[in-house]
């Protein structure tokens, strides 16, 4: 029986994934851009990616939109400009961004930096335009896509020259911690050291905790599914901490992120240690709690696969704890989480954490390819 469920639970994904690419509306009415209604612009065909913009039967403008990777996945402006090279407004039209950080920027006007822009500025940030403390990935993005679309009316309606931007790698500090945290991460479970481990897992509650807000969520492997793949050169510390967690699973088998870096696992343990009491939960009660966890695993990704939105069933209260901004059913499940971390060892980690299920997932399947190899090698 328990068969037939997992296959029936692969199949609804599969089908779930499906729907998404094909059913998923990535066109956006333009038309309905808050730019265009207040202006009262008429918006005609679009010849080579720009739209020409009318105002009473007059050319008033130029349309054009541009793409970029933000935090939470893809993101899509529209840069709408007069008839002499500057810009009149930006608006974000598409994204996957945390809301808070969205309204964050709407909050610190950022988006009125590009007024009266040239079509062909360079959109770097603190060159050209100040990114918002506290949503810097967001507004880089934003500045790239703007970009983006800016100089496709500079080249194909005004002809004018654009300069080249250059990649570059976006180092700081906080790549270097992250770097140094997965580095003692892996000592201190190579060499068993249950100090190294607990003074590792108070690194990564202050700093990728409570100063980054990086933790791992379950929009990091909703990204990875769906193949929004981040810039590393902007989003160093993203790679460094998925691919380091991913690929120490498949070569050594060991979950160092759960053991050694959680900083949610960090916050729980210490509010264990400080209530000093420890219920025995019931094993009946414990055994289906396990399964908890997996479920809400395939729930989620069914919505994101739908949605084709790797941030929309994101419930794990990691950011609200850092950060003290959540959204819907996360204000719900944090005070639950460490009330019970109060009475029950470990308790969100055990019972409800996607990403904890996820990790211990993919060593399941890493340890049953070893298995089939070393079973084809004895056979041989």
């Amino acid at each position: 029986m328990k068969k037939y469920i997992n296959w029936i639970a692969w199949i609804i994904l599969g089908i779930a994934y499906c729907y998404g690419i094909i059913f998923t509306d990535h066109s956006h009415e333009l038309e309905h851009l808050k730019i265009l209604q207040t202006e009262d612009l008429q918006l005609k065909e679009a010849k080579e990616g720009v739209y020409p913009l009318y105002k009473n039967e007059k050319l008033y403008g130029y349309l054009s939109t541009g793409s970029s990777q933000g935090y939470g996945g893809p993101l899509q402006v529209a840069v709408v400009s007069d008839t002499s090279g500057l810009i009149i407004g930006t608006e974000l039209i598409k994204n996957f961004e945390t809301p808070s950080f969205v309204a964050k920027l709407s909050n610190k006007k950022y988006y009125q930096q590009y007024e009266e822009k040239s079509l062909n500025d360079g959109f770097q940030l603190k060159k050209d335009v100040e990114a918002v403390s506290g949503a810097t990935v967001s507004s880089l993005a934003i500045a790239n896509a703007s970009r983006d679309a800016s100089y496709q009316i500079a080249h194909k309606v005004f002809q004018l020259e654009t300069p080249r931007i250059e990649k570059s790698w976006r180092l700081t500090p906080k790549e270097g911690i992250v770097a140094l945290i997965i580095i003692i991460a892996f000592l201190a479970i190579y060499f068993k050291s249950k100090k190294l481990i607990y003074f590792n897992l108070f690194l990564g509650l202050v700093f990728i905790g409570f100063l980054f807000n990086a933790s791992l969520s379950l929009t990091h492997f909703g990204r990875i599914l769906l193949g929004y793949f981040p810039d590393i050169h902007t989003h160093l510390s993203w790679w460094l901490l998925v691919a380091a967690t991913l690929s120490l699973i498949i070569i050594w088998g060991k979950n160092v992120y759960c053991t050694a870096i959680c900083p949610f696992r960090a916050s729980q343990m210490l509010l264990h240690q400080i209530s000093g009491i420890n219920i025995k939960m019931d094993q009946s009660l414990g055994k289906a709690l396990a399964f908890t966890p997996k479920f809400l695993i395939w729930l989620s990704l069914i919505l994101i696969f739908i949605s084709q939105n790797p941030s929309l069933s994101s419930y794990e209260p990691f950011a609200m704890l850092f950060s003290l901004k959540g959204e819907g059913i996360q204000w719900y499940i944090l005070p639950t989480a460490l009330i019970g971390a109060l009475f029950f060892s470990n308790f969100f980690c055990r019972f409800f954490c996607p990403v904890g299920g996820i990790l211990n997932w993919v060593i399941a399947r890493r340890n049953q390819v070893k298995q089939l190899i070393q079973k084809h090698k004895q056979d041989a």
